[in-house]
């Protein structure tokens, strides 16, 4: 379960970091930037981990320029923590600790 997402730089988000629960609802204005932040997580959770680098950027936005925050230095951090269930393997057959955080940068 993702518990935080930090995101720096990408599309309309300046500096962010959200911590999220099992049900979180985001709310706000027109052009607060909540499609964005869905996007960053798409980006960086779903496209990233089966695509080359380039597809997961068009995958959320038509211009690969457009995925870099206007007023920022031309870099983009995103950071997420999340749950991992006990046991649970991955790629490079690492386990999972449970009921504690992973960091993937």
């Amino acid at each position: 379960m993702l518990t935080r997402l930090k995101v720096r730089g990408f599309k309309n988000l300046a500096d962010v970091d959200a911590r999220l629960g099992p049900f979180t609802c985001i709310a706000g204005v027109n052009g607060a930037g909540k499609s964005n932040l869905l996007d960053a997580i798409a980006f960086f959770l779903r496209a990233l981990a089966g695509q080359p680098l380039v597809d997961a950027a068009l995958s959320v936005c038509d211009d690969i320029r457009g995925l870099f925050h206007r007023g920022g230095d031309g870099r983009i951090l995103l950071e997420a923590e999340m749950l991992v269930p006990r046991g649970t393997q991955g790629e490079l057959g690492e386990l999972g600790p449970g009921g504690t955080g992973c960091n993937f940068l």
